[in-house]
């Protein structure tokens, strides 16, 4: 149940709302999370009077706001082919008209093959207040006990690097239990996630270039064991799937940084 309900139409008014201890307030996105919150005493600040919708792409770089909806950025002509993808199958059209990029990021799991795209890709995180610059890769493992900020503004990355992934699940209507994420720049470096484990993807490597990344694979996944696989079996899955992703990008023009 939410207790009182904030329209804010100035970021300043927006964090002064969010920094009240006795307001116990929370940003509300799309609502697609805070749908799920429990505490009858949740105060809501809605951030969509503040501006943070935009797309802009400058220097081979792309800029969202945190408010950006899911489905706008598939919209978006220079998103890359591997993010709509990712999206399409991680959302139904119906959230992906609701869900926030800013939602997502601090709602979603280990499971979300958008997410492990994201971090594959190095994303930038701005929080405010401060405009904290902050890597997506070193926020996720503590976005439970230690945010850098009040809220999430906006985000950043390189809009077309090389970007494969690959996935396997138990069945088409489940969620991935291993999901790869290969990105490589024009210098060489390559970045791999994994997903389908866990509260969050993982870096399982970030180096000059590709050498290596099968075996970092089998490393991160060193303890990946739950319900649904073995540690074993994601061990060997991923560095397969890790191979495939570099043959494929092998195989590609080069494209920018």
């Amino acid at each position: 149940m939410i207790k009182s309900y904030f329209r804010p139409t100035s970021l300043a008014d927006a964090l002064a709302l969010l920094s009240d201890p006795e307001k116990n307030a929370q940003p509300l996105g799309g609502g697609t999370s805070i749908s799920k919150h429990h505490d009858p005493n949740t105060a809501v600040v809605d951030l969509q009077g503040l501006g943070l919708d935009k797309i802009t792409k400058l220097g081979g770089r792309i800029t969202t706001g945190a408010m950006v909806r899911l489905d706008d950025l598939m919209k978006y002509p220079d998103t890359h082919d591997g993010l709509r993808r990712a999206i399409s199958l991680d959302v139904t059209q119906n959230m992906r008209n609701m869900s926030t990029l800013g939602g997502w990021l601090v709602s979603s799991q280990g499971r979300s093959i958008f997410s492990t795209l994201l971090l594959a890709l190095d994303v930038t995180l701005t929080w405010q207040p401060g405009g904290i610059k902050i890597q997506l890769g070193d926020w996720l493992p503590v976005r439970k006990f230690d945010p850098p900020g009040l809220l999430i503004t906006e985000l950043t990355w390189w809009s077309q690097p090389k970007l494969e992934f690959e996935y396997v699940a138990r069945s088409p209507q489940d969620e991935p239990i291993i999901i790869v994420a290969v990105t490589q720049w024009g210098s060489g470096r390559t970045r791999v996630a994994l997903g389908g484990f866990g509260d969050a993807p993982i870096i399982a490597m970030d180096g000059p270039d590709e050498n290596g990344a099968e075996v970092a694979c089998r490393n991160a996944f060193h303890d990946a064991e739950d319900q649904w696989a073995s540690a074993i079996y994601r061990r060997e899955v991923a560095a397969k799937l890790t191979n495939r992703c570099l043959t494929r990008i092998n195989a590609h023009p080069e494209s920018e940084d």
